[in-house]
C-alpha cells in the first residue's frame, strides 16, 4: 500500500496538466511552487475569427462553385505591409517580428481573444485596408515534448506538461501553422512550417532554464521557417 500511494499521486498529477502554447510558453512546475502559470494568457483565436464566418444563406452550392472558380492564391512580396497576430498573446513574440521585420513592413496586433467576436474578422480587414496594409498573416504554435525509453528510443511525442522530464533528458519540438489572407479580396492561404526540434539535460536546479532555452531556440528557428514559407512562391 505504500508503494501505491505516491503512484496514484503521480498519475494524478500527469491527468491535471495541460498542453503549452507558444503564447503560453513560460516555465511552470507541477509540485505548485515556483512562477506560476501565465495568467494573462485567455486562450486561442480560431481561424473563422480571421476570415469571418458566411452566413448560412450564403453558402449554397451555386456560391461555393462561384467562390471557387474565382480562387487565388496570395502571394507576398519583399517590402509588402502586413498586420501580424500571433493567436493568444498581446503581442507577437519578438524573434518573428524582428524576423518578419527584415522583409515586411510590419504593424503587430493583439492576438487575444475578445469577449465579443461578432464582426471581427470584417473589422480587421477594414482597419488594415485603412491603414494601407495588403496582407493579415495570423500564426498558431504548440511546443511539445517526447518520452524516451533508457536506451533513448523516442516512445511517443506528447503535449508539454510541465517539468517532468524522463531520465532528466528533455527533447521538444514546435509546430506551427499561420493564416495568410489577402485584405482586398478575401482569398487566404494555410502555411505549415517545418517541424523544429531539439534536446538538452538538465537537473533538477537547472530545469527551469534549460526548459526555456529550449524554448527559446525552438521559437527563432520556427519563425525563421515560417517567414521563409511567407516568401514562397
Amino acid at each position: 500500500m505504500k508503494h501505491l500511494l505516491p503512484l496514484t499521486a503521480f498519475v494524478l498529477l500527469l491527468t491535471g496538466c495541460t498542453t503549452r502554447s507558444i503564447s503560453d510558453s513560460d516555465y511552470r512546475n507541477p509540485y505548485g511552487w515556483g512562477r506560476p502559470s501565465n495568467l494573462s494568457y485567455k486562450g486561442e483565436l480560431t481561424e473563422l475569427d480571421i476570415l469571418g464566418a458566411a452566413p448560412k444563406q450564403e453558402a449554397t452550392t451555386t456560391n461555393i462553385v462561384s467562390a471557387l472558380e474565382k480562387s487565388s492564391v496570395p502571394k507576398m512580396r519583399r517590402g509588402d505591409k502586413l498586420i501580424l497576430i500571433q493567436s493568444g498573446a498581446s503581442v507577437p513574440d519578438h524573434q518573428m517580428i524582428e524576423e518578419a521585420s527584415r522583409y515586411f513592413a510590419v504593424a503587430p496586433f493583439s492576438g487575444v481573444p475578445p469577449t465579443s467576436k461578432d464582426g471581427m474578422a470584417d473589422s480587421l480587414r477594414l482597419r488594415a485596408a485603412q491603414g494601407g496594409f495588403r496582407f493579415v498573416v495570423c500564426y498558431w504554435g504548440v511546443l511539445e515534448s517526447a518520452q524516451e525509453d533508457r536506451e533513448g528510443k523516442v516512445v511517443s511525442w506528447v503535449p508539454i506538461v510541465g517539468a517532468f522530464v524522463p531520465d532528466q533528458k528533455q527533447k521538444m519540438r514546435i509546430r506551427l501553422r499561420a493564416l495568410l489572407l489577402d485584405v482586398a479580396s478575401g482569398s487566404w492561404k494555410m502555411l505549415t512550417p517545418q517541424t523544429q526540434d531539439d534536446a538538452g539535460y538538465n537537473s533538477r536546479v537547472s530545469r527551469e532554464s534549460s526548459d526555456q532555452k529550449l524554448v527559446e531556440s525552438l521559437k527563432e528557428r520556427g519563425y525563421k521557417s515560417l517567414v521563409a514559407d511567407l516568401l514562397k512562391e
